[in-house]
């Protein structure tokens, strides 16, 4: 079976940036039972992956949302697809399916719907008419779909056998993501610098990405760390390989975000490499760390600050969490079995 995976308008399908809807559809080409016969179709880039074909498109906007259809029609026709999956955006996914109405379109949406005025909902909904299908990262971003076309949720993966715990893991509390506010990167700041004040032994280490952008964010992070002094280490814009080998040697990791997530790759990436993970529990964090983390349900930096404390008092309770982390994300999220569920899906399409 043929698949054509169209990326949504600025993402970066590379070594480099990657996003997590770039890792998220790499991992899912690399390991489906399709692969050979897949096409990733996407804004275009120096040096994209090259695990499978690429076409890279410059983006020029237009009608169509993330790239003007016509350069879009060309490289699906190119691919031939049986099926095709459009990530992220309803109307790109919508604007496809009338173009290929022969072919069936999945639109994988890794946020939930958003809740705006009756009329745009309505469009929206209309918008997914012609597809054949709808998967969400998460239950709790599936509780916003209000669509007629068949969904389902189908979780971020993860390869459990790459990414392993370091042997002997490092006294790091530790954080990863984009440097914005609704990632809760300053109440992370603030936390670790509360509870490392007078644990010695301990350091901060936070992966940052975000770019320019994200500069006076970094900058207040910095001042906040500003009382650890060479206990925090900051390092931005670092490849995906890297921050894994973080997150391996790193003995707690915290989620602290302040939006819902729709998912929390974060969190799974964390209790893959064996940290014990600490979150707010907003949104989808709550269904990929289970029993298996701390929940503050608080976004109240002091929060963070009093668990992180608590479990780099408490040996047992980190290390129990450590292989308990690492144990569910084997068991639920291997990028083996979550592609398996994916590509049955997708092969259901093709057949209906």
């Amino acid at each position: 079976m043929r698949i054509a995976v169209v990326l949504p308008r600025h993402m970066h399908y590379a070594p480099d940036r990657a996003t997590s809807v770039d890792l998220c559809a790499r991992d899912f080409v690399l390991h489906s039972r399709f692969r050979g016969s897949m096409t990733v179709i996407g804004s275009a880039v120096p040096m994209p992956f090259r695990d499978v074909p690429f076409t890279g498109i410059v983006d020029i906007g237009g009608k169509f949302g993330p790239f003007g259809f016509g350069p879009v029609r060309e490289a699906i026709e190119k691919a031939r697809p049986d099926v095709i999956l459009v990530h992220q955006y309803p109307p790109a996914a919508a604007r496809v399916a009338a173009g290929f109405p022969g072919i069936p379109v999945v639109l994988q949406r890794h946020n939930p719907m958003p809740r705006r005025w009756l009329g745009h909902r309505i469009w929206r909904d209309r918008s997914f008419r012609n597809l054949a299908g709808v998967a969400f990262v998460s239950e709790n971003a599936r509780a916003s779909y209000t669509g007629r076309a068949p969904s389902a949720v189908v979780y971020n993966g993860i390869d459990t056998e790459r990414f392993v715990p370091a042997e002997a893991k490092e006294p790091v509390v530790m954080f990863a993501g984009r440097a914005v506010p609704e990632k809760g990167v300053e109440q992370f700041a603030l936390a670790a610098a509360a509870a490392l004040a007078d644990r010695p032994g301990w350091r901060a280490v936070l992966a940052l990405g975000g770019g320019a952008a994200a500069a006076d964010t970094v900058a207040r992070v910095r001042r906040h760390l500003g009382p650890l002094g060479p206990r925090a280490e900051i390092h931005t814009g670092i490849p995906h390989d890297r921050v894994m080998d973080l997150f391996a040697r790193a003995a707690i990791a915290v989620v602290p975000s302040v939006w819902a997530e729709p998912f929390g790759r974060t969190a799974l990436e964390a209790m893959t490499s064996g940290a014990a993970v600490i979150t707010s529990g907003r949104g989808g964090l709550p269904e990929v760390t289970g029993d298996a983390g701390v929940t503050t349900n608080s976004v109240d930096p002091a929060d963070f600050a009093r668990e992180i404390a608590r479990l780099i008092d408490d040996d047992g309770d980190r290390k129990r969490l450590q292989a308990a982390g690492r144990e569910r994300a084997v068991a639920l999220y291997d990028i083996r079995t979550v592609t398996a569920a994916f590509d049955d899906l997708l092969e259901q399409a093709a057949r209906r």
